[in-house]
């Protein structure tokens, strides 16, 4: 499946209220573990190690990491004075946002080595990546997370590119659901995506839905992408998304950071 790709930069972006910082664990220098615990806090070491696998605390670092490092940039202090917390829900914020300026909203997604992170002025962003070849029991997927009329116009498609397509929606329904804070207490049936040819370009409400009234899915903007070679991702944000969005890839700025 290609989605559009974009350009990514190694350098800070200026002037820009959304933008998307992607890390590269499998090109990070030095020791990963090492390297990213300078750049976290210790509360954040201790979660770390309840994950069983390096990878899973290495991701977890990374998320940390990165929010760190943009939001610090943003309020002119240390990576590590800002203070995290996360929301009735799990889905982490600041704090304590600063009174003065337009409050950021972030959020964290992972797969494999690829790590993102979302920040946005003013309007809440979630955001998701899934690798393309992910292995999946798609038809039962497809009951759980996609509308009848979805369902239909995925079986419609070729069989070979059917798992493709089917994790793309997924992305998109998930980016929505950590965007606005409810995850799967809301039920991803309850979201349908619009599409131009195999691409979502916009979700809304599914027909006969009982959606939240606090959350219409029409009141968000959805933007696919491709964070690299078959890895899928979308970044949702309420309201209208702004153009252009920056893509940083902070890869080497989070190296240079911990040094």
């Amino acid at each position: 499946m290609h989605l559009p790709a974009p350009t990514w930069t190694s350098s800070w972006p200026t002037g820009r209220p959304v933008g998307v910082w992607r890390l590269r664990l499998n090109a990070l220098g030095g020791d990963p573990e090492a390297v990213l615990r300078r750049l976290t806090v210790p509360s954040e070491h201790d979660r770390a190690r309840r994950y069983a696998f390096a990878a899973d605390r290495h991701r977890h670092l990374a998320g940390r990491a990165l929010v760190r490092l943009v939001l610090s940039r943003w309020q002119n202090c240390t990576p590590a004075s800002l203070a995290i917390a996360e929301g009735p829900h799990g889905k982490p914020r600041l704090q304590d946002p600063p009174a003065d300026g337009p409050r950021l909203h972030f959020n964290i997604g992972h797969t494999g080595p690829v790590v993102v992170a979302a920040v946005s002025e003013a309007q809440p962003v979630g955001i998701d990546v899934e690798p393309h070849t992910r292995s999946v029991d798609a038809p039962s997927l497809a009951e759980r997370v996609l509308t009848a009329s979805e369902r239909d116009q995925w079986r419609s498609r070729p069989a070979s590119c059917r798992q493709a397509a089917l994790l793309h929606l997924w992305t998109c329904k998930e980016a929505f659901l950590k965007a606005t804070g409810e995850g799967l207490r809301r039920a991803p049936t309850t979201v349908e995506s619009i599409a131009d040819g195999s691409t979502v370009v916009a979700l809304r409400d599914a027909p006969g839905s009982s959606a939240p009234s606090s959350a219409p899915a029409d009141e968000w903007s959805v933007r696919p992408f491709s964070a690299t070679d078959g890895v899928l991702g979308a970044i949702v944000r309420k309201g209208t998304m702004p153009s252009p969005v920056s893509w940083v890839d902070a890869t080497d700025i989070v190296t240079r950071s911990a040094e």
